[in-house]
């Protein structure tokens, strides 16, 4: 049977791209280590999903930008020590990477001396990230530091998977082979998902982390704006961060702090999901922070899928996928043009159906149906998925 170690600085199993990859292997056969955050400390506890953990309690912090080097710093100790004991132990057919940071990449190393396959899973362009988190230029020396380790990182690996094709177009720009490089994206396996159904009295629904970057203030600012329009209309934010107490303020001073609802902390994704579902309109509203323009979020994807119609910025990578019948868009940090957005689809549901209809249809490329092989190809496991389906096969015929 073949085994996958990997090692990510992201909780589990509340981070949605790291559950989906693990289930995949899970669901493949493979038995997988994983050597990640948790919310008490770890070492080889099975799970109900049959996944080892291997984990630390880290709490991050986004208040200071000094945080993330601690944090990343602090992390790599733990996994450099997890993954060079597990690496001893057993021999993995292929250990995953997530970054950030790129050179968490670097606590596989002794799996690099036993001559296992390294993949690194660049789920963020650190370069980009850093520029943006610090707002500084891309001759800044942070930047420059993180360009250095990309690069390092990138070179070290055996192969690279990386989330959108304007990523892709930039790490080829980089240097990297073409042949070093998959892309993945952000979604999940719809074949299973039910549809929207709208509940009533309607609502907006926004599912993210409460930083900056992704625009929550907007979307506040623009519910103030359709408050008398709309009496019965609320805004639930589901999701927690640092940004959380500075936005219920927000809601406070602009007197609609009885229409906007936290959830206070992530919820599990089938129950988000299912939250998601009954919303009237998803709302999407990144702002253009310089790296947002290389993102395809796994909110616009999940909100596609399930058929909730979408009010989204307008950010390139997004309408690189999505045509403007798709999604409604409004320019980024737009309260106005967000607003005017929610307003038209929520007087017009047959248009905000024909929407999101539209987004489902755009969407196939992306689905984790069709991207799924290419992740265990990546991995180098996709030849060892048919023998094993075989050996299950004669398993159950005898």
């Amino acid at each position: 049977m073949s085994r996958a170690l990997v090692i990510s600085r992201h909780p589990w199993p509340m981070q949605t791209t790291l559950r989906r990859n693990v289930s995949e292997l899970l669901r493949q056969g493979i038995r997988v280590d994983l050597v990640c955050l948790t919310d008490r400390l770890t070492w080889g506890v099975p799970t109900a999903e049959g996944v080892r953990l291997y984990g630390i309690p880290f709490k991050q912090r986004r208040t200071h930008a000094i945080w993330y080097p601690v944090h990343y710093a602090s992390f790599f100790v733990w996994a450099l020590l997890a993954a060079s004991m597990l690496a001893l132990r057993r021999r993995y057919d292929a250990v995953e990477v997530d970054n950030t940071p790129d050179f968490l990449v670097f606590t596989a190393f002794v799996a690099r001396l036993r001559h296992m396959r390294i993949v690194l899973f660049s789920m963020e362009l650190m370069p980009e990230l850093t520029a943006a988190r610090l707002r500084v230029g891309s001759r800044a020396l942070p930047v420059r530091i993180a360009a250095r380790l990309e690069r390092a990182a990138i070179a070290w690996a055996d192969h690279v998977i990386t989330v959108s094709e304007p990523c892709r177009r930039i790490l080829l720009g980089r240097g990297l082979p073409a042949g070093k490089l998959t892309v993945v994206p952000n979604s999940h396996g719809t074949a299973n998902l039910e549809p929207a159904r709208p509940a009533c009295p309607r609502f907006l629904v926004i599912q993210t982390t409460l930083i900056e970057r992704y625009g929550v203030r907007i979307a506040i600012e623009a519910m103030a704006e359709l408050a008398d329009q709309f009496p019965g209309l609320t805004l639930e934010i589901l999701g927690e961060g640092e940004e959380e107490s500075a936005l219920i303020d927000l809601s406070t001073r602009l007197g609609i702090d009885d229409r906007v609802h936290f959830s206070h902390h992530y919820l599990p994704w089938d129950q988000m999901i299912d939250r998601v579902r009954q919303a009237t309109l998803g709302i999407v509203p990144l702002l253009a922070d310089g790296y947002g323009d290389l993102c395809v979020p796994n909110k616009v994807l999940e909100l596609a899928a399930i058929g909730v119609p979408a009010v989204c910025s307008r950010l390139p990578a997004i309408e690189e996928h999505f045509p403007p019948d798709a999604l409604a868009y409004f320019e980024p940090g737009d309260v106005g043009g967000l607003a005017a957005q929610v307003r038209r689809l929520l007087a017009d549901p047959v248009a905000a159906g024909r929407q999101a209809a539209r987004a489902r249809e755009s969407m196939r490329a992306l689905s984790w149906d069709t991207a799924a092989g290419r992740y265990l190809a990546a991995l180098g496991l996709d030849r060892a998925v048919p023998a094993m389906s075989k050996r299950r096969d004669h398993a159950r015929a005898s």
